[in-house]
């Protein structure tokens, strides 16, 4: 059997990849709003966990338009099977019906044979039996997947994450405690091994990002 032939190109970017505003970012940090000294700053970390929380979850979470080509599906898809989109879930238009279209072999695939699972990314092809299969030498489906707006939890994962990271920027990553006689005591938990440092994912915010991971992560 030929091993799944798919490529997946993105064709109309986001405006931004970030997952969280500043001005959320500076409420969650109690930044006064009217604070732009650590602008910059502050957006670099913003872009950078949102960028970590892709790659942890394997896919973009944004919103964004995308073409995903299939070559010889009818070599190694069995009768039945979907099509499984790169990226998930399939983006709604105002009446509810997925934004997607599909060419098989240099023609349209109708809409009322299509079946879409928008939370996974996945299109079957039906007859009036039901699930039929594709079988296109070349199938290519345009679509719109992610989400708008970003999801609560999404967001309350990369403002954790980035907590964690501002909080921890600038201090000894080997330093496990520190004590000032008299003064305070402080032992840094996720050195213990019960947090995070600056770096690693939170335990928190990875589970709140644990229903967006890919099904095979």
């Amino acid at each position: 059997m030929i091993s799944e032939y798919r490529i997946s190109r993105t064709v109309t970017p986001a405006a931004t990849m970030a997952l969280v505003t500043l001005d959320q970012a500076k409420l969650a940090l109690g930044i006064d709003p009217a604070d732009t000294s650590q602008d910059a700053a502050l957006q670099a970390q913003i872009d950078q966990v949102s960028a970590a929380i892709h790659r942890y979850c394997d896919h973009v979470l944004v919103q964004q338009g995308y073409r995903d080509q299939y070559r010889y599906v009818c070599n190694w898809m069995v009768v039945g099977e979907p099509l499984k989109l790169r990226q998930f879930p399939i983006a709604m238009d105002e009446d509810g019906d997925p934004i997607v279209s599909v060419v098989q072999d240099g023609n349209a695939a109708d809409p009322l044979y299509i079946e879409a699972d928008t939370d996974r990314g996945w299109l079957y092809s039906i007859d009036s039996a039901g699930a039929y299969g594709w079988t296109g030498l070349l199938i290519t489906v345009d679509y719109m997947a992610g989400y708008d707006p970003v999801p609560d939890d999404v967001q309350a994962a990369a403002l954790e994450w980035l907590t964690a990271r501002w909080f921890a920027a600038g201090r000894d990553p080997a330093l496990r405690s520190e004590t000032i006689p008299d003064l305070r005591s402080v032992v840094f938990a996720g050195d213990m091994g019960a947090g995070t440092s600056g770096g690693a994912i939170p335990p928190g915010a990875r589970d709140l990002l644990a229903p967006y991971r890919m099904p095979w992560l």
